[in-house]
């Protein structure tokens, strides 16, 4: 009776440790940037992606009508412009999904 008390008491600490540290807190994370400008009108929002946020290279996450996410360095001027331009109009900056 005790073994098994003890089984469960590790099976509920197994589960703790693996909520909080395995959980769903993987970051979908850009590996690298393109340089090749996107067009305005293929892009919804974008976020920003900083190293201190778990990902290894800082970028611009711009997420197009589509859904899809294209990595962008984060100073290019054109992607500065494009940044500056989603601000101004209807689309909106997301938060980043590491917080």
């Amino acid at each position: 009776m005790q073994q098994l008390h003890l089984l469960c008491l590790g099976l509920l600490v197994l589960g703790c440790i693996l909520h909080v540290h395995g959980g769903n807190n993987v970051l979908d994370c850009c590996l690298r940037t393109s340089d090749n400008p996107i067009p305005r009108r293929i892009v919804q929002r974008y976020q920003i992606q900083l190293v201190q946020d778990g990902c290894e290279i800082p970028a611009n996450v711009f997420i197009t009508v589509r859904g899809k996410r294209l990595c962008a360095p984060l100073e290019s001027p054109w992607a500065v412009r494009l940044r500056e331009k989603l601000d101004s109009g209807s689309a909106r900056k997301v938060p980043n999904k590491g917080n």
